[in-house]
């Protein structure tokens, strides 16, 4: 028997349903509605089943299991994989006895962990099918990553005819994680046309050096800081995507190239008008008095960090901030909440709601959070933050907060007279914090306003009456109608 975690799988086409077993976790429920007529991009061939075991790396992760003694294990697949997971999950039970269970919807994005689905069934561990953000989590992780095919030798002379030699200027590769399977030809090829320049490598673990999942290494395997690569002329080998995105505006870098072996085309990337909207943005946040805080990820401690770090900014610059949890977010979810000006979105940094303008207010980074409400920062930025655990403590763009003073500036959205009004020091303010319920109270003092408040009970109002026989029939004709 396979046990399916929020999902029922049929052939090709997978109907999910959302599981509340608790009130406490009904905020990651999803309208059914949409879960049920989401339409799926499936594609059923063939080459999707053959060598299961070695595609899906069966015997590794039967071996992982083993060796660290899980006694029940969580599957984690995105869409496109969901026809297969059936397969998948009686090979791995030919081979080891252990409780399997399948996590056929997340509940935020495919790339990441879903560890609150496997807190469903108290899970010990969760292999994860498909593209990964290589985030953090609290849960043991074992990465199947998909396998795509490169002719290697042929892509590494297409790249050659261009760039012939890194005597002027070094160069760097990365590529795509489909392609991580073959990474030992690529560095191969790649060193013997350029002897001097770098390759990006994916390094699922957690190590010093590594950002948004890539360590950069020389021919010799030494690891380099990603700011070798400010003078480097990065390569990417793949498909135009948020993850190519996410490197060409958060690594300076001399040029960016994309090279897409499926079209065989070479194209330079350039991302100035999306850096333009971001630092509009940025003035956004400046003028928001409210400030919802929209969570759509969960796993590891440093997401609780992030958060607090956002209340933080918001308090000092005297700015008003709500915690909000609605699962994966949509426009109607977000319309509930007037009141609130701007999101600042904490989630992963492959979620592509970032760039969505069909909501009815802007999602930003907590980088731009960051660099609106802390004056330490500069102003100015050339290069952009995806990843919030870079902003922590510890890590590379960590900057303190300072307090902020009461004063006055002027939009450069509506021209108007900004004024700051900071709220009094923590020494001040004891009264307040000691109220554990304030942030509930003041939601329902905004939510007075609303124009619809939903049912009231009237306890004590109405008159108590005995019980009697209602309506009986259908509509066109009740048996107590004269007719």
């Amino acid at each position: 028997m396979i046990r399916v975690v929020c999902a029922v799988i049929t052939k090709s086409l997978c109907y999910y349903f959302d599981l509340c077993i608790y009130s406490k976790m009904a905020n990651f429920t999803t309208d059914g509605k949409i879960c049920i007529e989401r339409e799926l991009e499936i594609t059923q061939g063939k080459k999707d089943f053959d060598d299961l075991v070695s595609r899906f790396d069966i015997i590794e992760s039967c071996k992982w299991i083993t060796e660290n003694n899980f006694e029940k294990v969580c599957l984690q697949f995105p869409d496109e994989l969901l026809p297969v997971s059936a397969k998948i999950y009686e090979e791995i039970k030919k081979r080891i006895d252990v409780d399997l269970y399948i996590l056929g919807d997340t509940s935020y994005a495919s790339c990441c962990v879903d560890t609150v689905a496997a807190m469903h069934v108290q899970g010990n561990a969760v292999i994860h099918y498909g593209h990964s953000c290589f985030s953090k989590t609290n849960i043991p992780v074992f990465t199947v990553l998909s396998k795509k095919e490169l002719v290697v030798k042929a892509t590494i002379t297409k790249i050659h005819h261009q760039f012939n030699s890194d005597e002027n200027v070094k160069l760097c590769l990365f590529y795509d994680p489909d392609y991580e399977h073959c990474k030992d030809e690529l560095a191969k090829w790649w060193f013997q046309k350029y002897q001097q320049s770098y390759i990006a490598v994916v390094s699922i673990e957690e190590k010093p050096g590594r950002f948004l999942g890539r360590l950069v290494k020389d021919k010799d395997g030494e690891s380099h800081s990603v700011e070798v690569l400010k003078d480097c002329i990065c390569i990417h080998i793949g498909t135009r995507g948020q993850t190519v995105f996410n490197y060409t505006v958060s690594i300076a870098a001399r040029e960016w190239y994309l090279h897409d072996p499926d079209t065989d085309m070479m194209e330079r990337m350039e991302e100035t008008p999306w850096f333009k909207r971001r630092r509009f943005l940025v003035e956004k946040c400046k003028d928001a008095n409210t400030v919802g805080i929209l969570v759509c990820k969960l796993a590891g401690d440093q997401t609780k960090d992030i958060i607090s770090r956002m209340k933080q900014l918001c308090r000092v610059n005297g700015k008003k901030s709500y915690i909000v949890s609605v699962g994966k977010p949509n426009v109607a979810k977000l319309a509930n909440f007037p009141e609130i000006d701007i999101y600042v979105m904490i989630a992963c940094p492959e979620n592509d709601l970032y760039g969505n303008r069909d909501f009815y207010r802007p999602l930003v980074y907590p980088f731009e959070l960051e660099v609106a409400l802390n004056s330490n920062r500069e102003p100015y930025f050339t290069q952009h933050v995806t990843d919030y655990d870079e902003l922590l403590p510890g890590r590379r763009y960590y900057c303190d907060i300072e307090q902020v003073k009461e004063g006055t500036d002027v939009s450069l959205i509506t021209g108007k007279i900004r004024e700051t009004k900071v709220n009094p020091t923590e020494d001040q303010s004891m009264e307040l914090a000691e109220k554990q319920n304030w942030a509930l109270e003041n939601i329902g003092h905004n939510l007075q306003d609303r124009s619809w408040k939903g049912l009231e009970q009237k306890l004590g109002e109405t008159e108590a009456k005995q019980a009697e026989e209602g309506r009986k029939g259908i509509p066109l004709q009740y048996s107590n109608e004269p007719e």
